[in-house]
């Protein structure tokens, strides 16, 4: 019989937790989303930026509110 070798489960690699997505690139991220929205057509960048931060300000002042409930 051949000698068995030490049986040792793996290790189990932790996965990266990532980082919070920083509140201006949310906003970025979804100013890029409204632009393609409508088309790709320029001229809209400054109410594609502020529609986009009054989605994203209005979405953490919700998870605030139940973050505190």
């Amino acid at each position: 019989m051949a000698a068995r070798a030490s049986v040792r489960p793996k290790k189990q690699q932790q996965k990266a937790v990532p980082l919070a997505v920083p509140l201006e690139e949310r906003i970025r991220q979804r100013a890029h989303e409204i632009y393609l929205q409508r088309g790709g057509r320029d001229g809209s960048e400054l109410e594609d930026w502020l529609q986009a931060e009054a989605e994203m300000r209005q979405a953490e002042g919700q998870n605030y509110l139940s973050a505190a409930s």
